[in-house]
């Protein structure tokens, strides 16, 4: 599914029209595979969550799907209470599970190993969000006339300086700050294409860090045609992740904290 862009990002376009149509696949170099971690530690209100880390290795450029890595050791650890906790392997989700929910102001740090190598994050602290004031429909369009519009609307906290990241579903996201908005209620337009009256839409704000803002700003941008922005990339994005035994075999991806809150709207 494809996203027409919303409001935040303008999208330029080049066309270029042959009479002949070939799929070319270019050579390009491999390397040894890499250890991509997704591990994003959530809470909601009134709502209990599994903690969730997926570990993958990966591929080439064309690679659809990275290999799955189901044998390795998972820790979180809480340096402010010196506590540790293990992951557990999910053979049927295909993910490190653990039920824990994190608190603020306290430091935590990821630890993996695997394939005889270690790997830790950078310490990291659960990052405030706040709720989505309103969803309601638009009707405005973009280019084709068939999008659907979803207005967000949320008010900023003037207590601190805010980074925040949406996940509209569909595996697409939006990071934004607060730079111009902070303290007041903000309200933007986001565009989904393909959808139908009926279709049900589930939009979560979360609370980032500066560092973790401009990672996904990247990660964003060249993923902006869809697809899993934690997947492998035409170029490297350096997370927080580290790989402590062989530093030049660093990992992929991303350790986060973040306060997390959802509406949900049936389009029309």
């Amino acid at each position: 599914m494809n996203l027409m862009k919303n409001l935040f990002i303008l999208i330029g376009f080049g066309f270029l029209n042959t009479s002949c149509e070939e799929v070319v696949q270019l050579d390009l170099p491999t390397e040894t595979p890499r250890l991509s971690i997704d591990a994003s530690l959530l809470i909601s209100t009134n709502e209990t969550i599994t903690q969730v880390v997926e570990l993958s290795l990966s591929g080439e450029f064309y690679q659809e799907e990275n290999p799955v890595v189901s044998d390795a050791s998972v820790q979180l650890m809480d340096l402010t209470n010196n506590q540790t906790y293990d992951f557990v392997y999910d053979t049927a989700l295909e993910t490190y599970s653990l039920d824990f929910t994190p608190a603020f102001d306290t430091n935590y740090k990821l630890h993996i190993i695997y394939d005889n190598e270690t790997y830790e994050s950078s310490v990291e602290q659960l990052m405030h969000a706040v709720p989505i004031d309103n969803l309601e429909q638009g009707d405005n369009t973009l280019f084709t006339g068939d999008e659907k519009e979803v207005l967000i609307s949320y008010t900023d906290s003037a207590e601190r300086d805010d980074f925040y990241l949406f996940d509209f579903g569909y595996q697409l996201y939006l990071a934004t700050k607060d730079e111009f908005y902070q303290g007041n209620l903000f309200t933007f337009s986001y565009f989904y294409d393909d959808l139908e009256a009926g279709d049900e839409v589930v939009i979560t704000i979360m609370g980032i860090d500066e560092r973790h803002f401009n990672f996904m700003t990247i990660l964003i941008d060249q993923t902006e045609e869809g697809g899993n922005p934690f997947s492998t990339t035409p170029s490297t994005v350096r997370g927080n992740l580290y790989n402590l035994t062989n530093p030049e075999h660093y990992p992929m991806g991303y350790f986060r904290l973040s306060e997390t809150y959802s509406k949900s709207l049936v389009l029309e």
